[in-house]
């Protein structure tokens, strides 16, 4: 239903797009003839809190965007409300987003790169002059006009100063463009920006993002490793950006780049900046009377002049059938030019000289043999011998013929025996291939059984008592993760031990516990979430928590409709409902804890120890009746179990992933 106040004033022309949250139009402002987008979202229910939330998010999207008057942001126009909708008049930019060219995989020439970012670096710098920071700067969020020109959008998480719609519970913004403080939970300033402009430079060098995969997994990258520079993945990536993308990717904000101007101007001194050889010499190929296989190993002095070769005597007139002429002469050219070769490459003078004179005494008799081997064969053919008798020749005849047969019989003997060379080295070709065969079979055999030995530990010891871990396995290693009584890791060493597994073959990221909290660890073992599924969860901030902190929690909701339980177990026996049941979206990242509004969030104070949270998610509720906010622990248990029975009977998805959070006084 379009409201009544959009409908007078703005002729609408058709839908440019529509979603959960509401549906954005193409229109046209009839008083001035200005083509305009409309997007308009419901107003939420007051018992709605994430309907709120939401309706937080679009009314900051108007105040952010609304105090930015620059040529690379979207305009807004207008922004207005009644009791069933909101709705915000904006520019309207005809082209796709950065993002849709990122997806059909194109690449961009770095002038082009340099051209975007400058674009998008100047917006930031002209909203962070004014007190806006984005907080979800990604291709997402930049359109390219029709003429080319860049226009940053969607300011619905921006962070405005003086503003008290700085946090909204939830995770802010889009987790492979967030900032570490951003992931920590941390407050943020223009950095977490820069940050984002970072990746954002890095996937289009590149075609890839610096830190990929789910939530937790990006966390982990963004948070502890280094992404490779862009010129090891795209060789159309100059390597002076591998440079600037290790200041904008920082960890720490204050390595970063200090603001979106000094950004820009690294990326323009990039650009330009002499390419770089392998050897680390710009250039290289440009140096004249070098090729690129040259190797210079020092200063060429300049070579003596050559001798003047001496005349050539005429030949003696000898008879036709004497060696040529020519044949001694070039025998004579090749040791004067032998001789010359290593005049440049010996020099004059000491031993040099008179080591030279022995290599041209030895060239000078190798011409001469040359010469007179040629001249033989010169030589004219000697008579004839006179002819034999039969008497004579007889003897010949009957020597030639046992020549012929011993030769006959050694030849024999030679293919026999090379006969049974060429057998027995088959016989041992073969048998080294059976052998190896044999070993490969072995090898895989043993991997098998270490790959089958590896599943069963790991199955036996998640089964524990008093525990809730996973395990994983590659075949050739173990990795067990979650938490056990205190003492009870060396019995699964023990176990390790007994099995006959090699030690390093079995990693354990384990945390261990005291505290009463056996009953339910046991009770809802078998519902224990996969690694790769949800709920993910985890403290955010540093641990043990202080007096007076707040505790925060990231959640990633498995990949369908699921309700949220979060529970707090207690060292004095007493369960609190941090969130007694809420409905969550498909792979929701949800951030929980975070002051907002009325709530001032979860403040630790005593007793002091170590405490237990339960994170479940379940398709259809676990609990016939709302929980009381805090309640024993025996009572919690006892309704616990008779919910996941039934759960368990309708063939409903339960899930639970545990945390644990050390409590002090103080640091």
């Amino acid at each position: 239903m379009i409201p009544n106040e959009i409908a007078g004033k703005y002729e609408l022309r058709g839908t440019l797009g529509s979603g959960a949250m509401g549906t954005v139009y193409d229109a046209l402002d009839r008083n001035i003839e200005r083509r305009v987008a409309i997007k308009v979202v419901k107003r939420p229910s007051p018992g709605d809190p994430e309907g709120v939330e939401a309706h937080g998010r679009f009314r900051r999207e108007a105040q952010a965007a609304g105090r930015l008057a620059h040529p690379n942001i979207v305009g807004v126009y207008d922004y207005g409300e009644n009791a069933e909708a909101a709705w915000i008049v904006m520019e309207l930019v005809e082209g796709g987003s950065l993002k849709d060219r990122l997806d059909r995989k194109e690449r961009f020439p770095v002038a082009e790169i340099v051209r975007i970012m400058e674009q998008v670096l100047a917006a930031l710098a002209y909203s962070h002059a004014r007190g806006v920071v984005h907080r979800d700067i990604k291709p997402g969020n930049i359109m390219l006009a029709g003429d080319g020109a860049v226009k940053m959008a969607d300011f619905g998480i921006a962070r405005l100063e003086n503003s008290s719609l700085t946090q909204i519970g939830t995770v802010m913004g889009t987790p492979s463009y967030m900032a570490p403080e951003q992931l920590r939970g941390e407050t943020v300033d223009a950095r977490a920006d820069i940050w984002a402009a970072g990746v954002m430079l890095y996937q289009l060098l590149t075609g890839e993002k610096p830190f990929e995969g789910g939530f937790s997994a990006v966390m982990h990258k963004a948070l502890h490793t280094e992404p490779p520079p862009p010129s090891k993945l795209s060789v159309t990536a100059p390597q002076a950006f591998d440079a600037v993308i290790a200041t904008a990717l920082a960890k720490r904000p204050e390595e970063r780049y200090p603001n979106a101007a000094a950004f820009a101007a690294a990326i323009r001194e990039a650009a330009v900046a002499p390419a770089v050889a392998p050897g680390g010499f710009p250039d290289a190929g440009r140096l004249p009377g070098l090729d690129s296989e040259a190797t210079v190993v020092g200063t060429i002095a300049p070579a003596a002049p050559a001798p003047r070769p001496a005349a050539p005597t005429p030949p003696p007139t000898a008879p036709a059938r004497k060696a040529p002429v020519g044949l001694i002469a070039g025998g004579a050219g090749a040791l004067a030019a032998a001789g010359i070769a290593a005049f440049f490459l010996f020099g004059s003078g000491g031993d040099g000289k008179q080591a030279e004179q022995q290599r041209l005494e030895q060239l000078r008799q190798a011409a001469e043999q040359e010469a007179r081997q040629r001249a033989n064969q010169a030589q004219p053919p000697q008579p004839m011998a006179p002819p034999t008798t039969t008497a004579d020749a007889a003897p010949a005849i009957s020597d030639t013929k046992a020549e012929v047969e011993r030769r006959a019989r050694d030849e024999a003997s030679r293919r026999e025996e090379a006969a049974r060379q060429q057998q027995a080295a088959e016989a041992a070709r073969q048998q080294e291939t059976a052998r190896r065969e044999q070993a490969a079979d072995e090898a895989r055999r043993r991997a098998e059984q270490l790959r089958a030995d590896l599943a069963a530990a790991g199955a036996a010891m998640a089964e524990t008592p008093c525990s809730l871990i996973s395990w994983s396995s590659t075949g050739t290693n173990l990795t067990l993760t979650g938490i056990l009584r205190s003492g009870d890791e060396a019995v699964l060493r023990q176990q390790v031990a007994t099995r006959g597994l090699p030690p390093e073959a079995v990693q354990m990221q384990l945390r261990s516990f005291n505290g009463p909290y056996c009953d339910a660890l046991d009770l809802v073992r078998p519902y224990l979430a996969a690694p790769d599924a949800g709920p993910a969860a985890g403290l955010i901030g540093s641990s043990p928590l202080a007096k007076g902190e707040l505790l925060r929690l990231s959640v990633t909701m498995p990949p369908h409709p699921s309700q949220l339980y979060v529970t707090y177990l207690m060292q004095s026996g007493e369960v609190a409902h941090l969130v007694p049941s809420r409905a969550e979206a498909p792979n929701a990242q949800l951030r929980l804890g975070d002051p907002s509004g009325s709530f001032t969030g979860w403040e630790v104070d005593e007793p002091f120890g170590t405490d237990l949270v339960l994170v479940f998610t379940s398709d259809r509720p676990v609990f016939a009746q709302r929980r009381p906010v805090l309640e024993r622990a025996e009572d919690y248990l006892r309704a616990l179990a008779t919910g996941l029975k039934a759960a368990q009977q309708q063939k409903g998805r339960v899930a639970v992933q545990a945390v644990l959070v050390e409590t002090v006084a103080r640091r």
